[in-house]
Parts: C-alpha cells; structure tokens; sequence
C-alpha cells in the first residue's frame, strides 16, 4: 500500500511576513541605480563633447580622446566638469565676463577649431543647483554603500521608512536626469545647427573671404581682398606706395572674382578706406590719366 503523503512535511516553510514590503523595497532601490546609470551616460556624452579643440584635421582623433576620457569618470567626477566649466553664472554687468582668449594655437598656417558649450544661469539659481548637484553625488553614494546599514529591511516598519526614502530619492533622480535630458538636446541641436552653418556658402564666404554673414559687415584682416592688395605690394610698391591700378589689374588676371562688389563697397578706393589697413596717397599730378591713387600697408601695431 501506498503511504499516505504528510501534508505538513510537504509544505514550503511560510515566508516572513516582510518580505513582500522588502521585495518592493529591491525593486525601488534598483530603479534608482537604473535612473543614476541613464543620469551618467548623458553626463559623459555632456562631459566628453562640451569643449574641443583641435587642428581641423585632427579634431576627430581629439573628440575620441575625449569621449574615452569621460567614459571613465566616476558621477562626482563627471558632476565636478559640469559645475566646473559648464554651468556659469550671469554676471550682473555686460562685458563684466571674463573673456578667454587663446593665443599661439600653434603653426599660423594650419586651422584651428575650438567647440565650447556652456549654460548661463542667474546667480542664485547656479547656487541652488551646485548645492543640488552635490546632494545627487551624496544621495548616489548613500545608495550605494550605505543603503542597508542605514534601514531595516527585515522587518515591515523598516520596509515602510526605506520605500518612502528611495521614492524621495526616485523624484530627485528623475529631475536632475530631465534637466540634464534638456541641456544634452540642447546641445545636439546647437551641434546640429552649427555643422549645418558650416557647410552653407555663407561660411565659406566668411572663412574664404572674410565677409560675416547676414549683412554685419567684413572681417577686413582676414579677408581675401585685403591679402590680395597686400601681396601686389610686395612685386608693385615704387619707395614703399603701390599704384592702386596696377594692384587691380595684378589682381583681376589673378582672382577675378575678387570684387570690391562682394564686400559690400562700391569700388577699390573703398575697400581700402572701408578696411582701414593701408594708407592712402592721391596723386593729382597726373596728367590726362586723372588723379592717381597710390597705396601701402599701415604698418602693425607693436604688442607690448
């Protein structure tokens, strides 16, 4: 005969009583690990593209670096880079900024590439965020190492005060990961903008000629127009003057697309008044030819 099965020895031994209350308590705290791991992969993408800079050949190899650079960096590090360069307040006063000015990029004949990204916020509200940014690093390490030495999750009352902290802890989380959802679009759609604008015709024109897009005017030292006059001098000058005439026509066999047209002026005597790098010398005694302009290069300001 078959033994009848003892229903009391088969039985799964009964689970404590707060161990649904702790299971709820797993699942929050790891939503929260999952919401701080989202928070720093954009913060690295933040982080490794907020400033490059780089000849124009190089600057792929020079963001690579800076990606793998971010890629390693701890949540304190990461928020560190953003309250330390990223994040600025408003000063008060216009023009009261401190301007960066970099100099000496190296070989005058190769281009140079700078990207910098950078939100400006009122004074207070940048306070209140670096203070916020620093609680989030706490709050993660408190998470992390902390979490269970701090609650009780053995017991049902403990369960209770651990879930009502990482709901607190989820909100807070979720926020910063928003706002930094924000600055991080923000940025792709200026980047998106920007390399846009860098391949339009009038970037070339500006990079090729000088001229700022929109009608704001030529920036003179760099334009085309202006070297091209510069170098007629160099085979053209007479004791230090260039005939104007002569440097047009030197021109015109060279680039004859190099009118004064193209840089908003309605003749060459313009160009050189407009551009204020030269000096100027009419010469009226001319004969049936009419007045003679002559023509040479201011000389550079010497830097102290």
């Amino acid at each position: 005969m078959t033994e009848p099965i003892d229903a009391s020895r088969s039985a799964m031994p009964a689970e404590p009583d707060f161990v649904t209350s702790q299971r709820e308590v797993q699942r929050k705290l790891g939503r929260c690990m999952f919401r701080l791991q989202q928070y720093e992969i954009l913060a690295k993408a933040l982080v490794g593209l907020r400033e490059l800079s780089a000849p124009a050949g190089k600057m792929h190899e020079v963001r690579a670096k800076s990606v793998a650079l971010a890629a390693n960096k701890t949540l304190g590090q990461l928020v560190g880079e953003l309250t330390g360069g990223f994040l600025k307040p408003v000063h008060p006063e216009p023009g009261s900024a401190s301007a960066e000015i970099e100099d000496g990029f190296g070989d005058d004949q190769q281009a140079w590439f700078r990207i910098s990204s950078a939100i400006e916020l009122p004074p207070e509200q940048h306070q209140q965020l670096m203070h916020d940014l620093a609680d989030l690093v706490k709050m993660r390490n408190e998470l992390v190492h902390h979490f269970i030495e701090r609650f009780d999750v053995a017991t049902i009352d403990g369960c209770l005060v651990a879930d009502n902290y990482l709901q607190g802890c989820y909100e807070s989380i979720d926020g910063h990961f928003l706002t930094l959802s924000a600055w991080v679009e923000g940025m792709n759609r200026a980047r998106k903008a920007t390399a846009e604008f860098l391949q339009s015709p009038e970037y070339l024109n500006f990079l090729v000629n000088g001229v700022v897009p929109d009608g704001k005017g030529v920036d003179w030292s760099s334009s085309r127009i202006v070297q091209l006059l510069k170098g007629a001098e160099e085979g053209s000058a007479v004791e230090g003057w260039t005939l104007l005439n002569a440097a047009i026509a030197s021109i015109r066999a060279k680039e004859p697309e190099q009118t004064p047209k193209k840089y908003g002026c309605r003749n060459w005597r313009q160009v050189l008044q407009q551009s204020q790098m030269f000096e100027i010398r009419k010469d009226k005694s001319a004969g049936e030819n009419g007045t003679l302009v002559w023509y040479r290069s201011k000389p550079m300001p010497v830097r102290g």
